[in-house]
């Protein structure tokens, strides 16, 4: 029953994920999902010798959540000696990926890292990694053109700026670039906020969709 109340709290928060449908290909390449030394802790792998790169990437995320997770075992240990740990919680990370779109040119995987360190909750951060015919791109590399990068930036803070009732915390500083995002069914994207980033920690996961006129 070890870490069992906090993993729960963790696939909870999992499931505010938005779902989206698949994009199909009968080329698309198959993709697993493998634990790493923990059962909290998983990693895709992109079946193919060109994914070797993106793949090497997922996985030293994964070994880097291991580490985590044994520094908090640590500070664990630590706690409960000096009694400030509540009864039935366990210090856990959890690391869980999600196919969001997978097609012969286009693959997006968004990886939820969860933690748990104690307080009222733990806190989730996003990570995503994008395969544009077999090469792993960034944001930047998403879009079409430099000129598409900065108007496609403009575009996504005017939606969430007109839109204060679905991001309450945006403001002028808000930007989508350095965050996580993957492809969808649309052309587009969808970029990633963390919690608190543009909403309550309540709302999870906060998206933006950038139109298919930007991005390649």
């Amino acid at each position: 029953m070890k870490k069992l109340g906090t993993v729960l709290i963790m696939l909870c928060f999992l499931a505010m994920l938005p779902l989206q449908g698949l994009g199909a290909s009968a080329a698309a390449p198959k993709i697993s999902v493998k634990t790493y030394k923990t059962e909290q802790i998983q990693y895709a792998v992109i079946h193919g010798d060109k994914y070797k790169a993106v793949n090497a990437k997922m996985k030293k995320e994964a070994e880097e959540a291991y580490a985590t997770q044994k520094k908090l075992d640590k500070q664990m240990k630590k706690d409960k000696e000096a009694g400030v740990v509540l009864q039935g919680t366990d210090y856990v990370i959890g690391l869980t990926p999600v196919i969001k779109y997978k097609t012969s040119t286009n693959i997006s995987i968004l990886t939820q890292t969860y933690i748990y360190d104690g307080g009222a909750h733990g806190n989730s951060y996003y990570e995503s990694y994008n395969v544009y015919k077999g090469k792993l791109i960034s944001l930047k590399k998403a879009f079409k053109s430099d000129s598409a990068y900065v108007n496609g930036k403009k575009y996504a803070k005017q939606k969430m700026l007109h839109n204060p009732a679905s991001y309450p915390f945006a403001d002028n500083k808000s930007t989508i670039a350095g965050h996580a995002f993957y492809f969808t069914s649309t052309g587009g994207i969808k970029v990633v906020f963390d919690p608190y980033e543009v909403a309550p920690y309540v709302d999870g996961m906060k998206t933006v969709l950038i139109p298919k006129k930007y991005i390649k």
